[in-house]
């Protein structure tokens, strides 16, 4: 958990079940003093996904101003940079040609009072914001119910010609905060199970929160025992959550 007088955040991932840690294609960051956090989702079918992942956040946390995308070409040439001199088989240069894909979403938290302030966010694809305040959901974006998960999400892609129709899918959302009030940033199969949860009239955001205070990792076996019973597709977590 990182910390300020202000904000307070955690974080928490898990590699799909059946992988290696080191095959955990997702990416987190957080910057409390900016007020900026961000989570990512490597396709796993492109090449060299986790880390354009991990670019995509690193490089929304650094970035100044509103939430454009405008840092999105300075990322491209540094993946390409990693990558484009590696030796692979015909099928990996094919794959590398192609680039890597992600979905993302960023979200910056302004201060304008020492109780309250305002939101922005920015998203491309199915990793998900979820703003709670006094036990209620208040906002859900860029997905408001669980039936509007597909297999083809828009992708971020770390190729620059492909990339010019990625930003055209980008969507954006404004809101307010208030002191109490609580964000969950997740990736996909984390955020469809929230909603369904939701959707059952019930408190996803307390059974997360719970479990991720806890010093014993409950958090880890519970989302394997949602895997198990098809509570929740088998894919990497990521979570963080901010305290106001």
């Amino acid at each position: 958990m990182t910390a300020t007088s202000a904000i307070q955040w955690r974080s928490f991932t898990l590699y799909k079940d059946g992988n290696a840690p080191d095959e955990y294609e997702d990416a987190l960051a957080g910057n409390p003093a900016s007020g900026r956090f961000a989570v990512a989702d490597g396709a796993s079918e492109s090449s060299f996904a986790a880390l354009w992942a991990k670019l995509l956040v690193e490089g929304f946390i650094a970035a100044r101003g509103r939430t454009t995308l405008n840092w999105l070409l300075p990322l491209q040439k540094r993946w390409a940079e990693a990558v484009d001199h590696l030796e692979l088989d015909w099928f990996g240069e094919e794959k590398r040609e192609q680039g890597a894909f992600a979905t993302f979403l960023g979200l910056v938290v302004q201060k304008a009072q020492a109780d309250q302030g305002r939101w922005r966010a920015v998203a491309v694809g199915d990793c998900c914001l979820f703003q709670v305040r006094k036990d209620t959901l208040l906002a859900s974006f860029p997905v408001q119910r669980s039936t509007d998960f597909g297999n083809r999400p828009p992708l971020l892609c770390s190729r620059a010609v492909a990339g010019k129709d990625s930003l055209a899918k980008a969507k954006r959302a404004v809101g307010k905060w208030e002191k109490g009030d609580r964000f969950f940033l997740m990736t996909d199969a984390l955020a469809e199970w929230f909603l369904q949860r939701h959707e059952q009239q019930r408190r996803p955001w307390e059974s997360l929160q719970r479990r991720l205070t806890d010093a014993n990792g409950s958090l880890t076996a519970y989302i394997e025992q949602l895997r198990s019973q098809k509570e929740m597709k088998n894919d990497d977590v990521t979570l963080l959550t901010i305290g106001l």
